[in-house]
């Protein structure tokens, strides 16, 4: 008996805890595998994320350098120099957080430091009175331009992927015997070259971002919104003659600061449209549809004109009289054209509307009125108690103007200041500055990007 019972030990207990025993190691060595996966993806980001950051950080620094070569306000100047202290100080860290193999981070270190403590010398002369010598100026310049070259190569790595995640997917610490050894004859095959570029690096770009008055500043109410409830089949309705599309289907009702609802609709080529009807006054809110062609490109200047009539008639059209284009950017077959409002001749910069216009058949396919009913009403405008003369006389000597106008602009989400606006250049750079028309201080500086897909500001 006792032998039988031992037979059946060895011919079933046994190989079944065996094999228990190889699905628990196989279970572990998949668990293992994951959390080391897990543990290689999370490093992968932080380094992506911090390196994403830096040219973030770099771009800023020499835009905020370069607005210092055309500020001619004080406090201004010491904004903009405690803008490149603080930038500096947190680009420091962001670099603590880079493999040192990827990028130079001592010298780059060091000519963060040595930025942000110059920043830090001019404040401390600027707060006890002294002006910004010739000298200051010119090494403003210097240290801009090398910002930009630096910026160059940055932006440059970032756009084409080569962020700091080799270092982690090729280092060893996830690879077999056999996999190490490959990974280090090519590591030192490719090393001399990827030293040599990378010793290149010297200096940092800037970040370009949408305009300063693309997006308003949320405003507590929606001050142009007008009208009577209305019920989704209205809306609905008015939905489908901007689209120019029946049969939308409703999307539910969206409860943001604009509550409206929310339609889709599919055109007859399979292009896809998307739009939004307030629930009070039952407005456009925003609409968007692909564009026919694929047109790329800044368009010559009859092309560009016969799109800017377009988005007009479409304003005029609509319920917007009085509108002026500001500037503009083409992608995606589409021209996007940013209008402000205007009142008595001055540019309301709050009151923004965007139009996207086919460019290869002239139609209106994408629209966000947001900031408009935001913040559209009749303003009760200050008289401007200087001259755009004397304004302009307070501009600094860097600056060509080129351009002239007189506009409100937003200062915070309850306070627009009326200004005149200045455009022109520094060198090849251009910028805009905006004095105000009662105190003639200098209250904003802006720079013009100019890309492949048009202007931007920043």
């Amino acid at each position: 008996m006792k032998e039988k019972t031992k037979d059946t030990l060895e011919r079933i207990v046994l190989p079944a805890i065996l094999v228990i025993a190889l699905v628990a190691a196989a279970f572990w060595g998949a668990e293992q595998a994951s959390l080391a996966e897990e543990y290689k993806n999370s490093t992968t980001a932080m380094y992506t994320r911090a390196f994403t950051e830096l040219c973030d950080n770099m771009n800023n620094l020499e835009t905020a350098l370069g607005k210092l070569r055309v500020t001619a306000s004080p406090a201004q100047y010491v904004l903009l120099l405690d803008d490149v202290w603080r930038l500096s100080g947190s680009s420091v860290s962001l670099m603590s957080q880079i493999p040192s193999s990827h990028i130079d981070t001592v010298d780059l270190n060091s000519f963060v430091v040595r930025l942000g403590d110059y920043a830090h010398s001019l404040t401390k002369k600027a707060v006890r009175g002294a002006p910004m010598t010739e000298e200051d100026q010119a090494q403003l310049t210097e240290l801009h331009n090398a910002c930009i070259r630096i910026g160059a190569e940055l932006n440059e790595r970032l756009a084409i992927g080569d962020i700091p995640v080799a270092v982690i997917t090729n280092d060893g610490y996830f690879s077999t015997e056999a996999e190490e050894a490959e990974n280090a004859a090519a590591s030192e095959e490719g090393g001399n070259e990827e030293k040599q570029e990378q010793e290149g690096i010297q200096e940092f770009p800037t970040l370009i971002y949408d305009g300063p008055f693309s997006e308003s500043a949320e405003k507590l109410e929606a001050r142009g919104l007008t009208g009577n409830p209305v019920s989704e089949e209205e809306a609905r309705a008015i939905a489908e003659s901007a689209a120019g599309l029946s049969g939308l289907t409703p999307q539910g009702a969206s409860n943001g600061t604009i509550p409206a609802y929310d339609f889709h609709g599919t055109y007859e080529d399979g292009r896809e449209v998307d739009i939004s009807i307030t629930q009070t006054g039952g407005h456009l809110l925003w609409m968007m549809a692909s564009a026919t062609g694929n047109a790329e490109g800044i368009p010559e200047e009859a092309e560009a004109d016969r799109l800017r009539e377009a988005a007009e008639a479409y304003l005029s059209e609509n319920g917007y009289p009085s509108m002026c284009a500001t500037y503009a950017q083409y992608y995606g077959g589409c021209a996007l054209i940013n209008f402000a409002a205007l009142q008595d001749y001055v540019i309301l910069y709050s009151d923004l509307v965007k139009i996207w216009v086919d460019r290869e058949t002239g139609s209106i396919v994408g629209v966000d009125a947001r900031n408009y009913l935001f913040s559209h009403v009749e303003r009760d405008l200050a008289e401007a108690l200087i001259t755009m003369e004397e304004a302009e006389s307070m501009l600094s000597t860097n600056l060509t103007v080129e351009d002239r106008a007189l506009a409100l602009i937003p200062i915070t989400p309850q306070t627009e200041r009326l200004c005149y606006e200045f455009k022109g250049t520094c060198g090849e750079e251009e910028y805009i500055v905006y004095i105000s028309a009662q105190t003639g201080e200098e209250e904003q500086i802006f720079r013009i990007i100019n890309t492949e897909d048009g202007q931007l500001v920043m």
